[in-house]
């Protein structure tokens, strides 16, 4: 079996996978719809119908999409974005240092997305600006409107900021592996800085592997002080702190939550051996942070999780810890009846009431910090 599944992501075994994939969902499809009417037989008993059936359907198509693994390259084009898109190209200074400095992976250009507008020095409403590093497991995603624009939406209706997402390299291509999506972030926050707006000024934010993304620019930050001022704030959304357990055998499946979360084994198994592949040690404190708490002092945090979801007992394990180091601020803030990620993906699960709300309490958190 495994030499079957080998060859899909490859033509024409790829296309006859998912035209047969796509059309049994469509066939179960219905089936899932009548079965769930009945509340008692959804995944939680919170779960609405429209709930219930966008997370069968969405692990359903993640499990189908992790068998040909495949992604296509980001463009570096404005698109649809037009003005609102723009190129960065990685810094002359010194600032990629430690894991950074790859003897394989070096830093590239970039591209990312301003919401709502283009950023201007001139608007009096908007002082503060976010960073934020998409989630899906480092091999799919972008910081463009068609992945991110609910997200963005949410959290400049909520904070009177700017948001930038930033379309990082996926490890699903070729020299998208550990460390270059953390190169992209220092080369984000750099080109802010270079055009004079201070650090104090920027709030690094992240869903789910972007969240990871953001513990880790913080720990460089930390471990190299010299190179890099530090945000103003932090905010990490569903944050997968542990991504070295995802290779183990049912690390999603024999979690309690599993049937009430969109997460797969399959999905996270591939971001994480994608992400950290030899020589990248997945245990690594860059990588897999749980178990590796640091001082992060003069940058609060905010740590969200969902009740329902599979991380959430590592999430509180993380921000204990890091709450326990003197001088670190951690703010925890639990979701009831919610599962992964709904600050991406709360507009199709079917929970935008609930996003809503998350983000109002983000909002009123961070004017306190502002």
């Amino acid at each position: 079996m495994a030499s079957i599944f080998s060859i899909l992501p490859y033509q024409p075994f790829k296309a006859i996978y998912l035209l047969t994939a796509y059309a049994f969902v469509a066939v179960r499809a219905p089936i899932w719809f009548f079965y769930l009417l009945a509340p008692g037989l959804r995944q939680h008993p919170s779960y609405t119908l429209r709930q219930a059936f966008m997370i069968t359907l969405g692990k359903t198509l993640s499990y189908h999409g992790c068998q040909v693994r495949h992604h296509p390259p980001l463009s570096l084009t404005p698109g649809a974005e037009q003005e609102r898109f723009e190129r960065i190209a990685p810094s002359d200074k010194d600032i990629y240092r430690g894991v950074l400095n790859d003897p394989e992976i070096k830093p590239v250009e970039i591209g990312a997305t301003w919401y709502p507008t283009v950023y201007s020095a001139a608007d009096a409403k908007r002082k503060t600006v976010i960073v934020h590093l998409h989630g899906g497991a480092f091999i799919v995603g972008d910081g463009r409107k068609k992945d991110l624009g609910y997200c963005a939406s949410l959290l400049t209706s909520h904070t009177d900021a700017w948001v930038l997402g930033v379309s990082y390299r996926l490890s699903s291509n070729p020299g998208g592996r550990f460390p270059a999506p953390l190169q992209d972030v220092v080369t984000a926050y750099q080109s802010l800085l270079s055009r004079g707006i201070p650090a104090s000024s920027i709030v690094l934010s992240g869903d789910s592997a972007g969240a990871n993304m953001v513990i880790a620019f913080l720990r460089y930050l930390t471990d190299y002080p010299d190179v890099l001022p530090k945000p103003r704030a932090a905010l990490l959304w569903c944050p997968w702190v542990n991504p070295g357990r995802s290779m183990l055998p049912n690390s999603c499946s024999g979690n309690p939550n599993y049937s009430a979360d969109c997460l797969t084994d399959a999905f996270l198994e591939w971001g994480i051996t994608a992400y950290a592949p030899n020589p990248v040690d997945p245990a690594d404190r860059y990588v897999s942070p749980l178990d590796h708490p640091f001082k992060c002092e003069g940058v609060p945090m905010w740590v969200q999780f969902g009740e329902l979801e599979v991380l959430a007992h590592e999430t509180v394990r993380f921000a204990e810890r890091m709450r326990s180091i003197e001088g670190n601020e951690v703010e925890l803030h639990e979701d009831k009846g919610v599962p992964h990620d709904i600050l991406l993906l709360g507009d199709v699960l079917g929970f935008g009431k609930e996003a809503e709300k998350m983000a109002a309490a983000m909002g009123a958190w961070l004017q306190r910090k502002l």
